[in-house]
């Protein structure tokens, strides 16, 4: 079996003769990782000492495996001490847990791998669900790494601050640091859209998700930015189609019915060479879930890379069915992986949702966040939400957005939207 005996001595070790040491590593070492049982013990007991705020040497350790029945099983009295005798220093102790942690992870794998070469083999499994629960245990075992701190001294946070202000600065495009959105005054609001953001775009029926979303697609598209659309009501082809008319401005109702004058043909055309050649991605699977979803997103950025993702819409999500959960419960798991993937991406997540009907019967039919359909933590996790509005303004087709929610900006609930073609 893979494993280093002289390894898990060596943390052990560590640990025993270091009391400083424990509060560096404990955090991100689990039981497991320590193939040899009377290791696995020892551990498990300065994990018990330390939880009680006992210092951790020899003798507490010691003691604290016979409180908890299983200092014989360890080795006894003489099994501790053994763990310490080729230890003279703990300065390479985060060196030693990521040995560590690589044994273990090689262990791991080795399970996983035997345990799904089984299903390979059997043409009853879903092939797809096992990929993607493949994809998760193995994302699972690489966030278990002991390396992976997120605690930091205020001084590294200010380092970090700094270095992302600059960029910032040097990135910035008449006040745009982010993907331009296609609409300056939104531009104006937000700096763009912003990496590690979930997007939210909200509407009744009818009103133009699709088509704003698209927008906001081919707009990041023609500045060279990769995206990533997922349509879940629509065929590829259809999305096309509405690219084409959104590019060119043609009305759709003559399309529709194959009515195209010459002259409307040929703006279609040079439509088609301006969106034909985008770093555009566009996924139409049916009924995709949003674990699906995650592992198409993933594949994508490691292989092409991708700087915007866009969901068109969040309620045809699917989730694994779980017994007494509710549909806003469902659509809550949807909206926090979603939130998940746009920082392990490091890119914007746009999400499409629908309203509730509340809206049609509130003064005005001024969207408010209160209206939105199945909400849940949709309203928490989002860092950015855009509500369609069309105001009645003497039979005018005028479309605004409302930005309801803004984690780090302004918002324009209560006052004028901002209008947009």
């Amino acid at each position: 079996m893979i494993y280093n005996e002289e390894i898990e001595e060596a943390v052990l070790g560590a640990l025993l003769i270091d009391t400083a040491v424990a509060g560096e590593v404990l955090g991100g070492l689990n039981p497991d990782m320590f193939y040899i049982e009377k290791h696995r013990l020892i551990y498990e007991a300065v994990v018990s000492a330390f939880n009680a705020n006992k210092p951790i040497d020899i003798l507490v350790v010691t003691e604290e495996l016979r409180q908890l029945g299983t200092l014989e099983r360890a080795g006894g009295p003489l099994g501790v001490v053994t763990v310490t005798r080729t230890m003279l220093s703990s300065a390479h102790i985060q060196r030693h847990c990521l040995i560590l942690y690589e044994y273990y992870v090689r262990r791991e794998l080795w399970k996983i791998l035997s345990a799904e070469i089984a299903g390979c083999e059997d043409m009853t499994v879903d092939v797809l669900e096992q990929v993607i629960r493949l994809q998760k245990e193995l994302d699972l075992l690489l966030n278990r790494s002991p390396l992976e701190s997120h605690l930091k001294r205020v001084d590294e946070v200010m380092e970090l601050t700094m270095e992302r202000i600059r960029r910032r600065v040097s990135g910035s495009r008449q006040g745009v640091t982010g993907i331009p959105t296609g609409i300056p005054k939104l531009d104006e609001i937000t700096g763009g859209w912003q990496p590690g953001n979930l997007i939210l775009t909200a509407a009744r029926p009818g009103m133009g998700k699709t088509q704003l979303d698209l927008r906001f697609a081919t707009t990041a598209a023609k500045e060279g930015y990769t995206v990533l659309f997922f349509t879940l009501e629509m065929m590829n082809v259809e999305v096309g189609e509405r690219m084409l008319l959104v590019d060119s401005g043609i009305d759709y109702r003559p399309v529709k019915r194959g009515i195209v004058s010459e002259s409307d043909m040929a703006c279609l055309d040079l439509a088609l060479k301006r969106v034909g050649g985008l770093p555009l991605y566009i996924d139409d699977t049916p009924y995709i879930s949003i674990d699906q979803l995650c592992c198409i997103a993933k594949g994508m950025k490691a292989k092409r890379g991708v700087d915007l993702v866009i969901v068109d819409y969040l309620q045809l999500l699917g989730v694994v069915a779980k017994h007494g959960r509710t549909r806003e419960q469902e659509v809550s798991e949807c909206t926090r992986k979603l939130k998940s993937l746009a920082r392990m991406l490091d890119c914007p997540v746009i999400v499409s949702s629908q309203l509730n009907r509340q809206v049609e019967s509130s003064y005005d039919h001024r969207p408010e966040l209160r209206h939105l359909r199945e909400s849940g933590a949709i309203e928490q996790d989002a860092d950015l939400v855009l509500m369609l509005w069309c105001p009645d303004n003497g039979g005018s087709p005028r479309r605004e957005l409302i930005v309801a929610k803004n984690r780090h900006g302004e918002i324009t609930q209560g006052k004028e939207g901002i209008e947009f073609g």
